[in-house]
């Protein structure tokens, strides 16, 4: 029979790369907020600044997405939940929790999403 849930010692493993990636991200983010506030002054015309805010702002925006996907991943953790696919419910394999720690779906789950 096939396993259903990962162990409580390996959900302890998970939420240990979870929060390293959350700091390694939360990092990142500190790092962008601070390049959004620098201001190139009279170096570089406006358009090119503006290009620079932009893609900081867009930058900023993903690693706030994944900071919450990472945050869901962790509340999944503690309710039990982690690593079982949303799509299937069939256990999500190490490797691909490994590889994305934060993912809600096998890898045959994501693709049909992908397809559809």
């Amino acid at each position: 029979m096939a396993k259903r849930k990962y162990t409580k010692r390996e959900l302890e493993s998970f939420k240990k790369i979870l929060l390293h990636h959350r700091n390694v991200v939360t990092g990142n983010l500190s790092t962008l907020e601070g390049e959004g506030r620098g201001s190139s002054g009279d170096e570089g015309d406006l358009s090119s600044e503006n290009f620079e805010i932009e893609l900081t702002l867009t930058a900023m925006q993903s690693e706030t997405n994944l900071i919450q996907e990472i945050d869901e991943a962790l509340q999944r953790v503690e309710d039990g939940t982690y690593g079982i696919c949303e799509d299937t419910a069939d256990l999500i394999p190490e490797a691909r929790l490994q590889a994305i720690p934060w993912t809600r779906l096998c890898v045959e789950a994501q693709a049909r999403r992908e397809r559809s």
